[in-house]
C-alpha cells in the first residue's frame, strides 16, 4: 500500500478547496502510484476546506482513495479550541504536531536564529514534554513529523532517544500512529522524520505507521515515499495504517 496522508492543497497561501485546486495534487499522486491521497491542510486554514470539493472528486476518480485530514499545530491549553475545530468536519484522520513552542516557531526559517537562545540539549527535552502532552491529551490519530525539532540540523550531544523516551513511551500507551514523513529529507536536517534510531524504538515499542509527504506544492506529492517504504521494512516494518473516518485500518506495507 502506497499512501500519502500528509499533502497541503492550500500551502500557507490559506483560500478555499476547488476542484481545480485539488484535482493537480491527485492527478500527481496517481502519477506517483499512491493509492490513497489525504488532504490535511492546516488548522487555521479550516475556514477554506470545503468537503462538497473532496466529495466530488471522489465521485470523479475512483483509481484513488481521497481523504480528508486536518494538521493540527498543538500547544498546551489549546485543547478546547482543538474539540471545538475538529468537530465542524467529517474528518478521516487528524494529526497532531508542533510548530512552536511558547509561540516560537521554531520550524520557521524566519524564527531560525531562536535556537541561539537555547542549550540544544534543554530545547529538545522542552519539545519531547510538549510532544508528550500531545499524545496523552486524547485528541488526534496520527502524530506528525515526530522529531521535527531537528529541521535545521540543531541536535544535542550523544544518544537522541533518553530525549524522545518518555514520549515514545506516551505515544504507545496512547495507541497513536506515528507518521513516516519525508519533508526533513527537503530540509536542512537532511534526514528523514522520525530519524532511524526513533523509527526503529517506534517498532520495539509496537507503534503502527503511515506515510507523508508533507508536500505544499504539487510536485512534492508522494516524494521519497519509496525511500519511506524501505526504510520501513529494513527496519521490520510489514504494515501501515490507513484512515476512514477516524477508523484504522491496517494494510500491508
Amino acid at each position: 500500500m502506497n499512501v500519502d496522508y500528509h499533502v497541503h492543497a492550500l500551502g500557507h497561501r490559506g483560500g478555499q478547496y476547488t476542484k481545480e485546486l485539488l484535482l493537480p495534487y491527485i492527478n500527481r499522486a496517481r502519477g506517483q502510484g499512491v493509492q490513497e491521497i489525504g488532504f490535511s491542510d492546516h488548522d487555521e486554514y479550516l475556514e477554506g476546506i470545503n468537503e462538497e470539493s473532496i466529495a466530488s472528486l471522489r465521485t470523479r476518480y475512483t483509481d484513488i482513495q481521497i481523504k480528508l485530514g486536518l494538521e493540527v499545530s498543538y500547544r498546551p491549553g489549546r485543547e478546547e479550541e482543538i474539540k471545538a475545530a475538529i468537530s465542524r468536519l467529517p474528518f478521516d484522520y487528524l494529526i497532531g504536531s508542533i510548530h512552536d513552542l511558547d509561540l516560537w516557531m521554531f520550524d520557521h526559517p524566519d524564527y531560525r536564529s531562536g535556537y541561539s537562545s537555547w542549550d540544544i540539549a534543554e530545547l529538545y527535552r522542552k519539545y519531547y514534554s510538549v510532544l508528550e502532552r500531545l499524545a496523552l491529551c486524547g485528541l488526534f490519530d496520527i502524530v506528525g513529523h515526530l522529531d521535527v525539532i531537528k529541521v535545521f540540523g540543531y541536535r544535542p550531544e550523544g544518544d537522541l532517544l533518553p530525549f524522545a523516551e518518555p514520549a515514545l513511551q506516551a505515544i504507545s500507551s496512547a495507541g497513536l500512529v506515528v507518521e513516516v514523513n519525508t519533508a526533513g529529507l527537503r530540509k536542512p536536517c537532511a534526514e528523514i522524520y522520525p530519524a532511524k534510531e526513533l523509527l526503529a524504538r517506534c517498532f520495539e515499542l509496537n507503534i503502527p505507521v503511515t506515510l507523508g509527504s508533507d508536500a505544499h506544492l504539487q510536485n512534492d506529492v508522494g516524494r521519497d515515499l519509496a525511500y519511506a517504504r524501505e526504510l520501513l521494512f529494513q527496519t521490520g516494518y510489514r504494515s501501515l495504517m490507513t484512515f476512514s473516518q477516524r477508523r484504522r485500518c491496517s494494510s500491508l506495507l
